[in-house]
């Protein structure tokens, strides 16, 4: 499984990790986060997420050279899903 670690500006350390499902766990410190959702109507999909300091995460980007196309919260922090067939 790879795994790209990074440090925002405020010094937080963030993960990725290759899931076995192809999908890439994010942990790190997610204290103070927003969100965006794909619809106003929708609060069940999440297509971006923005901890404090970053790094910005959104639907469409790269990440471990796979794209993002949601993410879901877990106890760990988010999984993002990733897009299939690109």
């Amino acid at each position: 499984m790879r795994e790209e670690k990074c440090i925002n500006r405020y010094g937080n350390k963030f993960t990725f990790t290759e899931l076995t499902n192809g999908n890439v766990q994010w942990s790190g410190d997610f204290e103070y986060c927003r969100f965006g959702f794909l619809t106003p109507e929708s609060t069940d999909v999440i297509d971006m997420v923005d901890p404090s300091g970053g790094p910005y995460m959104a639907r469409g980007q790269y990440i471990l050279g796979k794209v993002i196309e949601e993410f879901k919260a877990n106890d760990g922090g988010f999984e993002i899903i990733i897009k299939e067939n690109v």
